[in-house]
């Protein structure tokens, strides 16, 4: 039996995730109301049962038409994706029958074709097993790696796999007199934010990284206790900071930021080392440091590496639930584009008909889409 919860519903919600064998604050009601708030659609969980087992899917439904271009296809059309960070299934055992998968997959596909979703698209957790909960459904793909720290090893343990620089480098920060702080009553939140903007600017992150300056008080609001602010501190000034998710013994780093004139210090070594530690005290069992920008293997996921050696592999899912649909959708768009001498950014966008574009050097020669609405 399949049923829906929505996030103001949020007793049920948390029933469901007390009874999953790993959940983090990604999958919270909370954290899905707050991606509302930003309209970035509208959150659902996909609760499957049978007998004892449970498996369930937070997805965001978003409407098809607001689209540029497809204003006039979109009618009720939508599609599906997850929230900002690491999302995917849930499931109350560590192993589900292979009956209750497939149970799953086939209600989670039959109902989102009944409210009109086209396709849906989720980041995977990479410290739960999810994979194998999707088997059947769309298709799966690694894109990266992500590191994580063995909370459970005795704090000595885990700094003896730290790389020797960063153990150096954290020393010479506590010698210079920079202090790292956790700031629960958030005395520093604009500080860090000012902090954060001036990283972003510096890696020329994604329009999707610059996060509007309200999100981060609806997060830290609507979070409450999930979410902890640290900085680093030198001379009464904030040079470096993180917002850190703490939920079910998993602690995420969420969003991090260093002043431009501070990079060369390595402060976020520090960051890290403290709320490490702060993190064994709250009884969490993994701290998990994410990936690169992007997914990429590079000099963020390097220097992630510098305090583990453990990686997890991280995927992503996505299904085309009406592939004729999807097909018109995306001629459409296409289409659209190239009558404004657009060009999509990533050749492998998901779904493609949302794809970021940029103004090319010349029109596509096109066959225009049959005329009508989906």
């Amino acid at each position: 039996m399949l049923f829906v919860l929505r996030p103001e519903e949020h007793g049920d919600w948390m029933n469901v995730l007390r009874r999953s064998f790993r959940y983090d604050f990604y999958h919270l009601p909370s954290y899905h109301s707050l991606a509302e708030q930003r309209g970035q659609g509208k959150a659902h969980l996909f609760v499957y049962t049978d007998g004892p087992f449970v498996i369930a899917m937070p997805l965001l439904l978003r409407p098809v038409h607001t689209t540029a271009g497809l204003a006039q296809w979109g009618n009720d059309w939508h599609d599906a994706t997850c929230v900002y960070g690491y999302a995917g299934p849930v499931a109350s055992s560590q192993e589900v029958p292979a009956s209750t998968v497939q149970g799953f997959t086939r209600a989670l596909s039959d109902t989102l074709r009944q409210r009109r979703v086209v396709c849906a698209f989720s980041r995977l957790h990479p410290l739960v097993a999810q994979p194998a909960l999707l088997s059947g459904l769309g298709e799966q793909k690694m894109v990266g790696q992500t590191v994580s720290i063995d909370l459970t090893l005795s704090a000595e343990e885990q700094r003896a796999r730290f790389r020797d620089n960063t153990r150096r480098d954290i020393k010479k920060l506590i010698w210079l007199g920079v202090e790292c702080v956790h700031d629960p009553d958030l005395r520093y939140l604009e500080a860090f934010i000012r902090t954060y903007y001036e990283t972003m600017d510096r890696v020329h992150a994604r329009h999707e990284y610059f996060f509007e300056p309200e999100y981060f008080h609806f997060l830290t609001a609507s979070l409450g206790r999930h979410i902890h602010l640290f900085v680093c501190l030198m001379n009464g000034t904030v040079i470096n900071g993180g917002l850190f998710g703490l939920c079910n013994g998993i602690i995420q780093y969420h969003l991090g930021g260093t002043r431009v004139d501070s990079r060369q210090l390595s402060p976020t070594k520090l960051l890290l080392n403290t709320v490490r530690l702060w993190a064994i005290a709250q009884g969490a069992h993994t701290f998990h440091l994410g990936g690169g920008m992007g997914s990429q293997d590079d000099s963020l996921l390097h220097f992630k590496r510098g305090f583990s050696n453990r990686l997890h592999d991280f995927h992503i899912w996505r299904a085309v639930l009406l592939p004729d649909v999807y097909a018109q959708l995306c001629q459409e768009k296409r289409s659209w584009n190239c009558q404004r001498r657009l060009e999509p950014l990533t050749a492998d966008y998901f779904p493609e008909y949302r794809s970021p574009t940029a103004v090319g050097a010349e029109l596509c020669d096109m066959v225009p889409p049959e005329t009508g609405a989906l």
